[in-house]
Order: structure tokens, then sequence, then C-alpha cells
């Protein structure tokens, strides 16, 4: 037994070790954006030991939240992930529900496509997105005010998230009993009352992952709004750093205060995926 015991705690101690090398090279390249944006200076700190060489400060934190700009961005992108937001959850909790509750003609062959759309990627994806920039262009030319116009991303990336996210929410909806909706169907309730008063209730960790994952898509793309020429704050971002000259601190701090709600969001949602999952979101 004391043989066994030992070599269960060497297994743990290795694994540990293994753990913290990952999180380390995981990391590592972060630490080098962290202490750039603090080096006084436009600095590429290329090697922690010259850090010594350089003065801290957090002038380009200032410059980035003092920079109108930057500030109109952030706000574009609030605007845009809090209409992505709304759009997802009016979009695909009815749709997820129809799935999950009734049997209609094709509904196996649309889930399989759904599942094949939420996967395809590459040249594909691509194409798509080319086709879809002209399809937005004729419309423009149309009188339908799409360049430049921020509340059509919503639409655009809601568009592009309901195969994956259909099927995700789908199989919540799966886990929940079917008296819930019974017993309002027959106190008299339409269909819109029972989705939106007794399901989505009652499926909070559902929505909690619908809204994250709407929120960080929305906040995290840039391709299409470059495309459509709406300033959102990844846009501003990847701007600044494709030029010819590039002030590596300032885009440091800028990334750093543009990763902070994402990682706010993550967190605040950790405990509402492990509930999903544990309900079926995460059959799949």
């Amino acid at each position: 037994m004391k043989g066994f015991s030992l070599s269960r705690q060497l297994a743990r101690l290795v694994l540990t070790v293994v753990g913290l090398l990952i999180v380390f090279v995981m990391l590592y390249p972060l630490l080098y954006v962290v202490v750039s944006s603090f080096v006084a200076g436009q600095v590429l700190v290329t090697g922690l030991g010259d850090l010594a060489k350089y003065r801290l400060s957090l002038e380009h934190y200032v410059d980035a939240v003092s920079d109108p700009r930057f500030v109109s961005a952030a706000l574009t992108s609030v605007v845009v992930a809090l209409g992505n937001i709304l759009v997802s959850i009016l979009v695909i909790t009815p749709a997820a529900y129809a799935f999950s509750r009734f049997s209609f003609r094709g509904k196996d062959t649309l889930l399989v496509l759904y599942l094949v759309l939420s996967q395809v990627g590459g040249g594909f994806g691509v194409a798509a997105v080319v086709a879809l920039y002209v399809f937005l262009l004729k419309l423009n030319v149309l009188g339908l005010p799409v360049i430049g116009n921020p509340l059509i991303l919503p639409f655009i990336y809601t568009a592009g998230a309901v195969p994956f996210q259909t099927w995700l929410i789908k199989n919540y909806f799966d886990s929940l009993p079917r008296s819930l909706d019974e017993a309002a169907f027959i106190d008299g309730a339409s269909w819109r009352q029972i989705i939106f008063r007794v399901i989505l209730p009652a499926s909070k960790p559902a929505l909690i992952i619908i809204a994250m994952f709407a929120f960080m898509g929305a906040w995290g793309e840039f391709i299409m709004a470059s495309f459509l020429r709406v300033e959102t704050l990844a846009a501003y971002i990847y701007e600044t750093a494709t030029g010819q000259t590039i002030y590596w601190s300032d885009f440091a701090a800028r990334t750093i205060i543009f990763s902070i709600p994402l990682i706010a969001v993550y967190a605040f949602s950790q405990k509402y995926i492990g509930e999903a999952m544990r309900y079926g979101a995460g059959k799949m």
C-alpha cells in the first residue's frame, strides 16, 4: 500500500509540473504584451532581462481611454454586442424550441445541415464572406443603408451563429420536461407565451450561453465590420496594427483593454456553462 500511495503522489506531482509548464507556455506571449503595455515610449519588449532598461508607466492606457476614436469604437462595439445578444435570443430560442418540441418534414435533414454548416470553415467560409459582402453592396446600391451602419452587424452575426447555437440550445430544451409546455398550453397560453414566459425563465443557463457566445462573437469580430466600414473596437485595433508604422506599446495597451470585457463575461458565465452541460447543452 505504501508503494501504491507513493506512486500516486509521484504521478500527481508529475501531472502538476506538466500542467504548470503548459500554463507557462500559454501565458508567456501574454506576459510580453502586458509588459510592453507598461513600458514608457514605443517599445516592443523582446527579452524580460532587458526590462530594467525601461521606465514603467500607465501612459499608454491613459492615451487609449483619452483617444476619441478608441472611445467611439468601444461604444459602437457595446451597441453591436448588445444588439447581437437581443437578436440571437429572439431568433435562436424559437428555432431551438421548434426543433426540440415539434415534428415536421425535413427536421432531421435540417439538423444535419445545421451541424455541417457549423463545422464548415476554410475556403468555403472565405467564399461565403465574399458572397455576403457582394450581396450587402447590392443592397446598399438599392437604397438600404448597409455600409457604415452598425445595426446591420447583429443580424449578420446572428445568421452565422444560428446553426451551432440552435443545436446547442435544442439539446438543452430536450432535457426540460414537456409537462411545462403542456400545463401552460392547457391554461390557454399561446406558443409565444410558452416560449418567452415559461420555457425561457426555466432556461437561464441556456440564455446565458446564447448571450455569452453572442457577445464574444460580436466583440471580437473585425472582418465584416471592416468590410462594412463600421469602426468597432476590434476593427480599430486591427487597423492600428496594419499600418506602415506600428506603435507597439499603444497597441499592447489597447489589446489588454479590449480583452477585459471578454474575460469578465467568460468568468461570469462559468457556472452557467457547467449547469447547461449537466442538463444537456453539451450533448452534441
